[in-house]
């Protein structure tokens, strides 16, 4: 009786002992970390993170340019004489009303810092035409007449921009222009820098863009007859520029260039512009210009052309080529 007790005891104390040396199952791994993708930018959720990437599509896409719209008349002249275009949209910087800020932009920091790289590229490029716009800014929906500097009209809509910042390189090639390179939201200056050399390197590509990158500022008439009083320019380059020899004539406007007996006026003399310099070049000396400087030469001609306030004016070197164009 007592053996079989002890038998009866020992069986649980085994049992508690062969327990104690069974494993306890592996607890389950914690769930992998689902990626969640990231709010677009330029949506509440960030107002200012920069997008990783960038978005590059429609490359060697047909383009054509409907003229019956309403377009900025440079982009216009740009366009119609064959020039190598890039042309941005960026949204503008906070808007303060009243000293409130309304309609904050979003995603401010990637459109100022892709519009900072294009500004960079600018003068490595003169032989490009460069637009860049304000997509706050359209205009008023009338024709291209209407349109004041920087307002794009129908341009952003023709070009189907869909969120900025977008920078597009538009190409003349057989048949017509071509995209060339399109972005949408964040790209390196190195990917567009290198985007332009292609272009600009490819011998199908042909243009009538100077390349000296000089700026036409602006034009200013005589009070009487429709003549030239003056005209400001800019050098963008990192070289010294002369303006001996060079001519502002009149844009004959189905051409977007002057036409071979477009009238105009020569600089005879010299008159160098540092990098970075902006000077005046007059019908006489002794004239101030807008900005209270003395015209640093003069030019021949412009006493009595008949222009009138939308007329274009085309900036042309010792070539023939046109380094940029103003309207009156």
């Amino acid at each position: 009786m007592l053996s079989r007790l002890a038998v009866l005891v020992l069986v649980p104390a085994v049992l508690l002992v062969i327990g104690c040396g069974i494993e306890e199952p592996a607890p389950e791994p914690p769930p992998e970390p689902v990626e969640v993708e990231a709010a677009p930018f330029g949506t509440p959720e960030d107002e200012t993170a920069v997008a990783e990437t960038q978005v590059e599509a429609l490359e060697g896409t047909p383009f054509e340019l409907n003229l019956n719209q309403p377009v900025p008349p440079d982009f216009r002249a740009a366009y119609q004489r064959r020039a190598i275009i890039v042309v941005g949209f960026f949204k503008p910087e906070a808007d303060f009303t009243q000293g409130e800020r309304v309609n904050y932009p979003q995603g401010l920091t990637v459109d100022r810092e892709v519009s900072s790289a294009l500004e960079s590229l600018r003068p490595e490029y003169p032989g490009v035409e460069f637009f860049t716009y304000d997509i706050g800014r359209p205009g008023p929906a009338a024709p291209a007449g209407g349109l004041r500097s920087g307002e794009y009209g129908s341009l952003a809509a023709q070009l189907n921009v869909g969120f900025t910042p977008f920078v597009a390189v538009l190409a003349p090639r057989a048949g017509g222009y071509h995209i060339e390179n399109l972005w949408q939201g964040y790209v390196e200056a190195g990917v567009m820098d290198q985007a332009l050399f292609d272009v600009t390197t490819d011998e199908s590509v042909r243009t009538n863009t100077s390349e000296f990158a000089v700026t036409l500022e602006s034009v200013r008439l005589t009070s009487a007859g429709g003549g030239i009083e003056y005209f400001t320019v800019t050098n963008e380059s990192a070289e010294d520029v002369n303006l001996r020899g060079w001519s502002l004539r009149v844009l004959d406007p189905e051409l977007g260039e002057p036409g071979e007996d477009s009238p105009g006026v020569q600089i005879p003399d010299s008159i160098p512009i540092a990098p970075g310099e902006t000077v005046s070049v007059g019908r006489v000396p002794g004239i101030t210009d807008e900005r209270g400087d003395r015209v640093a030469g003069t030019f021949r001609g412009g006493r009595e052309m008949n222009l009138v306030a939308g007329d274009q004016v085309a900036l042309v070197d010792p070539s023939g080529a046109v380094a940029g164009s103003a309207v009156i």
